[in-house]
């Protein structure tokens, strides 16, 4: 043991020069001090200016069991002897050990000794204190510690003969970072890479060696991933910090540390008010002096803790003491913050506590509100406990898809394993609600048992009067669903979500019942009660179906538009729930004021978005409504709609719908089929329909359904074969990427066949292929068409056929292929200029709509930002103006140019 405490470390990691030279510097101070906390770098850095072999060089690492002066004194003289000619004479006392150094150390010589703060408060502190002062000049002295010591260091700083190196100097820059990884542990990082693992550990020096070994193995697109997803809750960090760092705190300071970590921003009076308690300034000051983690850029006035301790505190706040109190320590920080004026601290504290009515009111605030709040707010997008909380926000919202993502991504950041079950607990709530949700190894859940009666009817039996009323609701058993959501709607001992949804449920049931009269007081009611609950979907719920009850019963011009309008907020915001629900009320409400031809289409949209999320419960509902309204016009397709809609209630089972039905097919009586043509929609998707059914495609490799789409975007043009080539196979040998281009095209052909259609759809003209739907309807060359005929007459009609017929972005599944990109842009450069003159032609809500789908579809295009915040104006919305305004000016200066002036709608 004792030969250990002076055997020299060998040298390892990266030598920095920026540290080293001023160590080793001949004409600078004799005494050099490295002042930090565990896992800074001391000990590497100290053996690297050992190992320069500038001077002999002795090392002593100091242990607790050296405290007095006796043993100070024998660790020094054995390992001064170590590096001289001839060993130093024995010494008990300090003042022995000095002269034996002046006689005994002929020529430069230099002593490192390390975790010297082990010795604090010590004899053989003070007796290090005086060697310092007494020994021979010629004998350098280097030395370690975690915490401030007891000598009298400002006089040697002010004799200049002092150099402190501090946590700030040692702590790695991003270029050393990056330096590390490719000279040192062989595993290169990119820059950015680099940069973003110094900006998630500080450059501390441990948090660095944790990474490396945690990704060690690992692929270079797996390390670079995990850089940016380091946290204070690593396994490795949380051990090292638990051992190395709080394990020796007193029990008060401890609760000191957790607690004030909710702040974020520290102060001495923020802690008080936090803590209920006086001295808070005294702590911060030590806890900076002790080079605990706690820093100040600012001479004492804030303090932070270091980001990895703060991640670890937060974490520990919930294991420790709850969610509730975490959120009841949260909200008291951020009313802290607020009032003293730290807006950015506020908002995350706010967002921790869960209370998104004061997030939304700073962000309005500061002119910026929607869900990225994250974004606007300034605060970092890599905060593990932040992206939770946005997670959280966008499931309340309805954007189950971004949610999810959401959750995932809040899951990467954090290795915690509690951290992580509570991410993928709510995610698992979320992902019921998606398209095609996983399979759920149980249905303890609520959301559970009502999704799967949505998806296959009836579903698993529910004891949850909740689960059981909607199942009902869902089935027509309109009475006995009343019965059970009336009684979770009063029960006060429920959680707000389930009563506010029961007593939306049972508005439906009245309205279901025939009671459309008043219904739009119960919905306000619940509408305000969501908001003030911070429950934004169903709040959007209750006001969509009360816009709907209105539109039936109080009809006005404007109602359309502005139920419209929800259902493209939804859209906007990702709700496909929200936009179902809002389809369904609107088609029902058009029904019941005999608006057919409007109901039909709403209803035909609702059964679309009921497939695609595999609601068959709701879609039947919706195409048995539509059947009626359809039935009521002799529409065409009336008798095709009605046995759609009975082929489904048989597959699917649910009873309701069937009297609908019943009803339909009386009026469908007179009714004539009309077989529908071959469409071909890429806009928003592709989707081939024969005879007004959708095409269940066979299985097609994945380049030759790259191929498909990218003639189907080129309907009827010759595609050289090097073209298809360079876009589908651009590594490939020409010979290699002909061959697979011929297979390939054998596939689709074979796959179109297999669908109905000719083995001469897709033909080959000597190096060129081509797709042929002879009298098939596609919405690329009816866009093309209707475009052409809107210039020529620059009627409101014709422009806004253009920009209805662009239902959205061209192939959005294919991503940024390469090959769609250019024809993506057209497309939807010219419906933005469709929506322009839209804008432009029309009046009131219309012009408005238009306007904002303008800005939405080309968001760099000035005069779309002009009209919209004069059309605003026009209507009586100066703020909504002024915003506009705003977020224009915003993006000139992101983009550098100065925003032009304002025309007017016809300019």
């Amino acid at each position: 043991m004792f030969r250990e405490k002076v055997r020299r470390p060998e040298p390892s990691g990266l030598s920095r020069d920026r540290l080293e030279r001023p160590l080793l510097d001949e004409a600078g101070p004799s005494v050099g001090l490295l002042l930090a906390p565990a896992g800074s770098g001391k000990t590497t850095l100290l053996a690297q200016v050992a190992a320069t072999r500038l001077r002999p060089t002795a090392w002593y690492r100091a242990r607790p069991e050296d405290r007095s002066e006796d043993a100070l004194v024998r660790h020094v003289t054995e390992a001064l002897s170590v590096v001289l000619p001839t060993a130093l004479a024995a010494s008990t006392t300090v003042d022995e050990l000095i002269l034996a150094t002046e006689q005994g150390v002929p020529g430069p010589v230099q002593l490192i000794v390390d975790d010297v703060h082990e010795l604090a408060g010590s004899p053989a502190e003070a007796a290090l204190e005086r060697f310092l002062e007494f020994r021979p000049r010629h004998l350098r002295l280097l030395l370690g510690s975690r915490r401030p010591l007891g000598l009298n260091t400002p006089r040697l700083i002010v004799s200049g003969d002092l150099l402190e190196l501090d946590s700030d100097d040692l702590r790695f820059r991003s270029w050393e970072v990056e330096e590390l990884f490719r000279s040192v542990y062989r595993q290169p990082l990119s820059p950015e890479a680099a940069a973003a693992l110094t900006r998630r550990t500080g450059g501390w020096a441990a948090g660095l060696q944790l990474f490396h070994l945690a990704t060690m193995g690992k692929s270079s697109t797996e390390r670079i991933r995990a850089a940016t997803e380091l946290g204070g809750r690593s396994r490795l960090v949380r051990a090292y910090l638990t051992r190395n760092v709080l394990a020796g705190l007193a029990p008060q300071r401890r609760r000191f540390l957790l607690i004030t970590s909710a702040l974020g921003r520290l102060t001495g009076p923020l802690c008080d008010e936090l803590l209920e308690q006086t001295g808070s300034a005294g702590v911060l000051e030590e806890l900076e002096a002790l080079q605990f983690f706690t820093t100040s850029t600012d001479d004492g006035a804030t303090y932070r803790y270091h980001q990895v301790l703060q991640t670890h505190l937060e974490g520990l706040l919930i294991d420790e003491l709850g969610a509730a109190a975490s959120r009841e320590i949260h909200e008291r920080s951020a009313n802290l913050l607020e009032k003293a004026g730290h807006p950015r601290e506020a908002m995350r504290a706010y967002a921790l506590a869960d209370d998104w009515a004061a997030v939304a009111r700073l962000l309005q605030d500061g002119n910026a509100v929607g869900h990225d709040w994250v974004e606007h707010s300034g605060l970092p997008d890599d905060d593990p406990w932040l992206a939770l909380a946005r997670a959280r926000r966008l499931f309340r919202s309805g954007s189950v898809s971004a949610a999810v993502a959401a959750y995932r991504d809040a899951e990467a950041l954090l290795d915690d394993p509690d951290f992580q079950a509570r991410c993928a607990n709510e995610r698992a709530q979320a992902e019921v609600w998606l398209p095609q949700p996983p399979a759920q190894a149980s249905v303890r859940r609520i959301g559970q048992a009502i999704r799967q009666a949505l998806t296959r009817w009836p579903g698993p039996a529910s004891s949850d009067p909740l689960a059981a009323g909607s199942i009902a609701l869902l089935g027509g058993r309109f009475d006995a669903a009343q019965e059970l959501l009336t009684l979770v709607a009063a029960d006060s001992s429920l959680k707000s979500a389930s009563r506010l949804w029961a007593a939306i449920a049972v508005v439906v049931t009245d309205l279901a019942l025939g009671n459309w009269s008043h219904a739009e007081v119960p919905l306000e009611e619940i509408a305000l009660s969501a908001e003030l609950d911070e429950l934004p979907w169903l709040a959007r719920v209750a006001r969509g179906l009360q816009a709907a009850v209105l539109l039936a019963t109080r009809p006005e011009d404007w109602r359309p538009d502005g139920c419209a309008s929800m259902v493209d907020d939804c859209v906007r915001d990702g709700d496909r729930w929200g936009s179902l629900l809002m389809a369904t009320f609107i088609g029902a409400a058009q029904l019941k004021a005999d608006n057919d031809q409007a109901a039909t289409h709403w209803l035909g949209r609702a059964a679309t978005e009921a497939a695609a999320l595999e609601a068959r419960a709701l879609q039947t509902w919706a195409l048995a409504l539509a059947a009626v309204a359809m039935a009521r016009q002799r529409h065409p397709d009336a008798a095709a709609q009605l046995a759609e809609a009975e082929s489904l209630i048989r597959s699917a089972a649910v009873p309701g719908p069937r009297r609908l039905l019943d009803h339909a097919r009386q009026l469908a009586e007179t009714t004539r089929t009309v077989e529908l043509p071959t469409r071909l929609q890429t806009l928003g998707g592709f989707r081939l329909e024969i005879n007004g059914q959708e095409v269940e495609w066979p299985p097609l490799r994945p380049r030759a359904r790259a191929l498909l789409l990218l003639l189907a975007i080129n309907p009827g043009k010759d595609l050289h074969r090097e073209r298809l080539i360079d876009a589908l196979w651009p590594d490939a040998p020409p010979e290699a990427g002909t061959h697979r281009l011929q297979v390939a095209a054998s596939n689709v052909r074979q796959c179109l066949t297999a669908i109905g259609l000719s083995d001469q759809a897709v033909q080959r003209n000597g190096d060129a292929y081509r797709l042929v739907l002879p009298d098939a309807w596609i919405d690329l060359l009816e866009f093309e068409r209707q475009l052409r005929k809107a210039r020529r007459s620059g009627t409101l009609a014709d422009w806004s056929g253009v920009l209805d017929l662009y239902v959205g972005e061209l192939l959005p599944e294919v991503g940024a292929a390469e090959w769609v990109l250019a024809e993506r842009d057209r497309y939807r450069l010219a419906a933005a200029d469709a929506a322009v003159q839209v804008a432009g032609l029309a009046e009131d809500a219309q012009a408005l709509r238009a306007a904002h789908r303008a800005v939405e579809l080309d968001p760099l295009r000035d005069s779309s930002w002009l009209l919209l915040a004069d059309l605003q104006a026009d209507q009586g919305d100066p703020t909504a103006a002024a915003a506009t305004r705003r977020e224009h000016t915003r993006i000139c200066a992101e983009l550098a140019v100065s925003p032009p002036g304002r025309p007017g709608r016809d300019g």
